[in-house]
């Protein structure tokens, strides 16, 4: 019977098994540990680099990128940014008038300053 857990490597080509995470994680056993108890730190390291390559390489063909059309958004949401955005305007507007019709009182602790600085930054992380 094959055992599919048994991997073996020849001369860099795999003769038999499959390479999952078992073979290929941070334990021991797998094949990156095996790799450096027979051929030590030097040939290791270049196998790590080769690795990488491989990697970046992968990610290069097969990676997935953002677009310009990616970040343009479709008419209904474009319309609720501008909504948010106005009314986020409008609330700040209304604090800034209390602050100048000295409507605006300090909370407890605060300078009428920090009051109106908080009021403002709270209108702001609404936003989000």
């Amino acid at each position: 019977m094959f055992n599919f857990l048994r991997v073996l490597i020849e001369h860099g080509e795999l003769i038999m098994g499959i390479l999952c995470k078992r073979s290929l994680g941070a334990s021991a056993g797998s094949l990156l540990h095996i790799s450096q108890l027979e051929n030590g730190h030097q040939e290791n390291g270049l196998f790590y680099g080769n690795i990488q390559t491989v990697v970046n390489n992968w990610l290069l063909i097969e990676g997935h990128s953002i677009g310009i059309g990616d970040t343009i958004a479709d008419p209904g949401t474009y319309a609720d940014i501008l909504t948010t955005i106005k009314k986020a305007k409008d609330e700040v507007i209304e604090v800034i008038h209390k602050a100048h019709s000295v409507e605006l009182e300090a909370t407890p602790g605060n300078t009428l300053r920090q009051t109106f600085e908080n009021q403002v930054k709270m209108k702001h992380l609404k936003l989000r």
